[in-house]
């Protein structure tokens, strides 16, 4: 695994040349990869949504279709979650909390008296099927969750192997009825993102996988959101052949 991180660590070097290469530059990449991450983040919820409806939520531009108003607005509402992960990993004093996963849940959830509330029950038919904490145990386990997110000695845990791991834990405690995957993601990509890395992107059609990997050892979920990470970065280095962002190179 050593090596294949290393290898990962040179394809984000690349990249990032690449992308610096770019007519809009970083906005434009960030733009269409925030497009396909949100995507594919609502297909592992089962959620189809299609590249125009994305595209126009987070351009925020006006909308025709009343119907297509609560997917304009859940979209919106994970992107604005998508940026305030963002920003808060480019502050490395910013500690990850239970406050401010529960700000998460409420931008998401859009309740206020659901808002950040822990599930009270351990639902029967769901889409996630591994073992989670049992109600009167969440908060406990998150604490622990969160402990280990911190203690980790920077210099001792690939920063792949620490999401991965993160998310692996966060997920077997599942502290809400709705939204906790998308959380437990979010909470993965803080790491990556805060230490150079771009967020990985679980493909939906990965979906039954990411399930699957879930329910194993943490050793077998690692090399899960390894192959991902592997995959963002080649999907990435197309996004950076797109007609639409090679229209005009930058001038050295």
């Amino acid at each position: 695994m050593r090596q294949r991180y290393l290898e990962l660590d040179e394809r984000v070097d690349e990249l990032k040349k690449a992308v610096a290469q770019l007519a809009g530059g970083v906005a434009a990449f960030q733009n269409l990869y925030d497009i396909s991450w949100i995507f594919h983040e609502n297909g592992l919820e089962g959620v189809v949504l299609t590249f125009p409806e994305i595209k126009s939520a987070v351009e925020n531009k006006i909308i025709s279709d009343v119907s297509l108003l609560p997917s304009y607005q859940n979209i919106k509402h994970l992107k604005s979650c998508v940026d305030m992960v963002r920003e808060k990993a480019l502050s490395k004093r910013f500690n990850i909390t239970v406050g401010f996963l529960k700000e998460l849940h409420g931008m998401l959830v859009q309740s206020p008296e659901d808002a950040g509330v822990y599930r009270k029950d351990i639902p029967i038919h769901r889409t996630y099927f591994h073992e989670i904490a049992q109600p009167a145990k969440i908060h406990a386990s998150l604490l622990k969750v969160l402990d280990f997110m911190k203690a980790k000695p920077d210099h001792d845990m690939h920063a792949i192997e620490l999401a991965a791991n993160v998310h692996h834990r966060f997920m077997h405690v599942f502290p809400f009825s709705d939204y906790s995957g998308m959380i437990g993601r979010l909470v993965a990509n803080f790491l990556l993102i805060r230490e150079g890395y771009l967020p990985v992107i679980i493909h939906a059609s990965d979906r039954q996988r990411y399930y699957e990997a879930l329910r194993g050892p943490e050793r077998d979920f690692r090399h899960f959101v390894t192959e991902a990470m592997e995959n963002s970065l080649e999907n990435a280095r197309k996004f950076c052949q797109l007609p639409e962002l090679n229209t005009k190179r930058v001038a050295n």
